[in-house]
């Protein structure tokens, strides 16, 4: 009897260890989406500010020699491929009939690096010659962004406070580029953000012409050059917003939020990647029962269980995300 319970405690230890080493797995994906969100705000948190700061110093000194150069482009497109891997991870939620191919994240990554460069650059121009008004256009354009955002009626975070500070951090992210907070059709939002950004660089980009003409506080650019580089990095926006529309028109699926992985039809009960529940586990989608029991003196076999619906364990926050840019 005592080398059955022995066995019988043995064989409780092994299942354990398989179920835990299966929840694990699943802990992981939970993980690195997260890792993923939190990489994501830091681009526009950190990366961001700093490349237009690193650009400000470039213009003011009037090193555009092309080590610096390559230097900004190589911060640029690293802030880009940032963004390109948030996309990519929202992959993991579509069907496998509607899985988007590397042809959908190269045009994806060129929307992002022309929008992003082509506003960063107009922000750091402006800051070159009027550094003491671009704290000044920070506040008021975020407060604006902030408003908007409010006036969505955000729900990704479980408390008010949470809530708001998500809302505070999307107005950042706005600041610099595009990021969908509601599900559903988001044409027309998109338009009014896209036309009142071009807007800002526009004149961000002519108040940089008039100072260079009028009173250059560095160094002397001729009027031609400042003007076609003002002209340029509009031009870089509007291609920009372009390579975005042929995104949306040729690659991008549009899906109800019932029809994305880990949602509750067709794919079983959703399970929050906080909770930690009793049953069957899922594996590609078969049900593992966790009812093992030691056989004297055979080893192991599955005594069946009740049938229990299957659940799946889903990064819930990521999935929401997911909601608001496919549907």
């Amino acid at each position: 009897m005592r080398t059955l319970r022995g066995k019988r405690r043995q064989g409780k230890i092994l299942a354990s260890s398989f179920f835990m080493d299966i929840y694990d797995i699943e802990s992981l994906a939970v993980l690195s989406h997260d890792l993923g969100l939190l990489k994501f705000i830091k681009t526009f948190s950190e990366n961001a500010p700093q490349l237009a700061l690193m650009l400000t110093t470039i213009l003011q000194r009037g090193q555009l020699d092309p080590c610096t150069v390559l230097k900004a482009v190589v911060s640029a497109t690293a802030i880009a491929v940032n963004v390109t891997m948030y996309h990519r991870a929202l992959h993991s939620f579509l069907p496998e009939e509607k899985k988007q191919q590397l042809l959908s994240s190269a045009v994806y990554f060129l929307w992002n690096l022309f929008l992003i460069s082509s506003r960063l650059t107009a922000l750091a121009l402006f800051a070159s010659v009027l550094p003491c008004f671009i704290f000044t256009h920070f506040i008021c354009s975020w407060l604006l962004l902030f408003f908007f955002v409010w006036r969505s009626k955000t729900d990704f975070m479980d408390s008010p406070g949470g809530e708001w500070l998500y809302r505070a951090t999307v107005g950042l992210i706005w600041y610099f580029d595009w990021f969908n907070v509601v599900e559903g059709r988001t044409r027309y939002r998109t338009l009014l953000y896209h036309a009142y950004i071009l807007v800002d660089v526009l004149l961000l980009c002519s108040l940089w012409c008039w100072k260079m003409s009028t009173a250059p506080p560095y160094f002397v650019i001729p009027q031609l050059y400042a003007m076609i580089t003002a002209v340029s990095v509009v031009s870089v926006y509007i291609l920009g917003i372009l390579l975005k529309i042929v995104y949306y028109k040729c690659y991008h699926p549009n899906l109800a939020k019932d029809e994305l992985k880990g949602g509750p039809t067709g794919q079983g009960p959703m399970r929050s990647s906080g909770d930690v529940l009793d049953g069957d586990v899922v594996i590609d989608g078969d049900s593992v029962p966790q009812t093992i029991i030691l056989m004297e003196d055979t080893g192991f076999r599955s005594m069946p269980s009740s049938p229990a619906p299957s659940v799946q364990r889903c990064n819930k926050r990521m999935r929401k995300l997911a909601e608001n840019f496919y549907s």
